[in-house]
């Protein structure tokens, strides 16, 4: 490791003679980016001119010069962007004086301190680290839902969004998403159909109205989104955070926006996140310390309970989750770094490792064989068509269609038609690049068809894969592009009209400010909502989308790619072992990354597509935080050690 206090080694990997210090004992050291950051700059800029033609004209090409010079211009600002920022996150992190344990046992403090702390003992550095930590969470939590008080007022009783009125709707047996009365769809995760009815249920029978209960319930679920995002806060803290980084964590879990308006809202993500969260905080906790976590019997339970409900409350849940658990057993293996304990005892290490890949059995299990058989055994629950993996392969099989439409054979058709209940006419007709729901959304017509429909797609692609090409970037475009077309059509959008008028405007995220009443939901007594204060929420929104700077906070693209790419512009600085722990760390947030591909839409039509990123808004700080702390954290270990 590195001596130099203000050059922590998880970032430096190793001295460098071209480093540049700044500002004397400030701790500022600049230093030139290695080839790999080069080249990952150098793609994430084509990637993003890219995906801004296609988000503005639905096609990649022409590859021209003026394609190539935005480029240039984005490599130079991610550049700069990702040095400034791996600067400021290395600034003067291994002093001994900037970071107050939470654990009295860390080990990076000066014998001064020490002895110091010993001398004049307080009752609060007598108490144990888990009582402090307790007690700070509280004391946020107060101060966080005192920032959000206001979204409350406004938006009480809650946001009800359209798909969660189809839930609702089918609990109480009311027919919805094609399926006929009594009968619960799986198109939406059964557990969050079980939870929002129930609540309604509880509502209609304690409190006379089910209004009453979902109140409840998105009050509760403000409380403990309030809870879990300042434990992060404290945990950020506790990992050796500096207090300047972990007050900026809570200021922006504390004012921005979007998260209280989100969470105000009933709907599966936010839901969701109330279990995500807290189990991402454990997962980090257990490659922080090599596994030793499992070790605590009370750990591992709740970690399983988590990792359910984690995975049960959304329909890519289930994937994060099994795939970062799995991958758990690969920590510590083969790290010099994991600590004299894992090398003393191969035995323990493999007890370990054991106990990780049961607890990703368990889960598996439970999510995939037992939920199911139990709740089918009490509702009636019509398993929709695994389709959604076809969303996109479909939607590169209607740009073909559309593009090229006599290359496709009779046989072709004859298949794609048996398959999907939009036959490829039709596709012509109904096609929108940005938008997959138009070609295919909640069912296929003959699922026996997949297997053929995979060889006239592999077949198809190989003689025109052009039209695959645009399709994908399209579809995709918008988790990466800063512009996106000026039309909102959610219906068909041909692409003559794409190319007549290719007005661009800012793709930023949206909010849904108002309730969305499906037709289904409306049939149960009104759904009443705070309008005047809707209106206040949204024009919050627009002043903050609007404004210099704040606006740069609302951009799709910063959150689903740019900040992301400078989380892996700095782990990818260093030794091969410290950047498989750090990947290792950071699998959930990748899996969540990568479960953005398969979704139907990217660009923000309507404010319902800006829920696929919600996740990144509270995820992706917690990581930058962690790693303002690693540096603190590794000098730690080599005291220790």
């Amino acid at each position: 490791m590195s001596d130099n206090p203000a050059n922590p080694a998880w970032i430096v990997g190793g001295p460098c003679p071209m480093q540049l210090t700044l500002g004397g004992g400030s701790g500022l050291i600049l230093r030139p980016p290695t080839v790999a950051q080069t080249l990952l700059c150098a793609l994430g800029a084509g990637v993003i001119a890219i995906a801004d033609r296609a988000a503005v004209y639905a096609s990649i090409g022409p590859l021209d010069a003026a394609l190539w010079l935005r480029a240039g211009k984005l490599f130079v600002m991610l550049l700069l962007f990702c040095l400034i920022g791996e600067l400021l996150i290395a600034r003067g992190q291994l002093r001994a004086n900037d970071s107050v344990r939470l654990n009295s046992k860390d080990a990076g403090v000066s014998s001064d301190s020490r002895s110091l702390s010993h001398r004049t003992p307080s009752w609060w550095a007598r108490r144990s680290a888990g009582f402090r930590g307790c007690c700070l969470t509280v004391c946020l939590t107060g101060l966080m839902l005192l920032c959000w008080s206001p979204y409350i007022k406004w938006l009480y009783p809650g946001l009800m969004w359209y798909d969660t009125g189809d839930e609702i709707a089918q609990f109480y047996g009311i027919a919805a998403l094609g399926q006929p009365s009594g009968v619960i769809s799986a198109h939406h995760p059964v557990f969050d159909t079980i939870v929002f009815g129930g609540f309604a249920k509880a509502g209609e029978l304690w409190f006379g109205g089910y209004q009453a209960g979902l109140t409840i319930l998105v009050l509760l679920q403000m409380v403990a989104m309030c809870v879990v995002l300042s434990a992060s806060v404290v945990y950020a803290r506790h990992a050796g955070a500096p207090l300047g980084s972990a007050m900026a964590l809570f200021v922006f879990y504390a004012i921005f926006p979007f998260l209280p308006i989100f969470f105000m809202s009933l709907v599966k993500d936010s839901l969701h996140a109330v279990f995500f969260m807290p189990w991402l905080l454990m997962y980090i906790e257990t490659c922080r310390q090599r596994l030793r976590s499992l070790r605590s019997i009370w750990f591992t339970v709740g970690f399983v309970i988590l990792s359910v409900l984690s995975a049960l409350t959304t329909m890519t849940g289930f994937y994060i989750t099994a795939l970062s658990l799995l991958g758990l057993v690969f920590v510590a293996r083969g790290d010099e770094n994991a600590g004299p304990s894992a090398q003393r005892q191969p035995v323990a290490m493999t007890a370990l490792r054991g106990v990780a890949a049961t607890v990703a059995v368990v889960v598996i299990l439970l999510v995939h064989t037992v939920f199911p058989a139990v709740t089918g055994k009490i509702w009636n629950i019509h398993r929709e068509d695994q389709n959604q993996i076809l969303v996109v392969p479909m939607q590169m099989t209607a740009r073909y269609a559309l593009d090229h439409p006599d290359d496709v054979t009779d046989e072709e058709r004859h298949i794609i038609d048996a398959l999907n209940n939009v036959s490829v006419d039709r596709m012509k007709e109904v096609q929108n690049p940005y938008l997959a729901d138009p070609v295919m959304h909640l069912s296929l017509k003959d699922p026996s068809y997949i297997g053929r429909y995979a060889s006239v797609w592999l077949k198809q692609g190989v003689r025109h894969p052009d039209s695959y090409i645009n399709a994908f970037v399209s579809l995709e475009s918008g988790w990466f592009s800063l512009r996106r077309t000026a039309h909102k059509e959610t219906g068909p959008l041909p692409l003559d009209v794409l190319r007549a008028d290719s007005r661009s405007i800012p793709n930023q995220m949206l909010i849904q400010g108002d309730n969305a009443i499906s037709p289904s939901f409306a049939q149960m007594s009104q759904y009443q909502g705070n309008e005047s204060g809707q209106v206040t929420v949204r024009r919050i929104w627009r002043y903050m989308s609007s404004t210099r700077v704040l606006r740069l906070f609302t951009y799709t693209a910063v959150w689903s790619f740019i900040m992301p790419l400078f989380l892996l512009f700095c782990a990818i600085r260093g030794r091969g072992r410290d950047i498989r722990a750090r990947l290792m760390l950071g699998a959930p947030l990748i899996w969540s990354l990568l479960s953005l591909l398969p979704n139907a839409i990217s660009i923000p039509l309507k404010p319902t597509a800006s829920r696929y990123i919600v996740w990144s808004l509270y995820v992706v700080p917690l990581y930058i935080a962690l790693l303002r702390a690693d540096g603190v954290r590794s000098r730690a270990i080599e005291h220790r050690e």
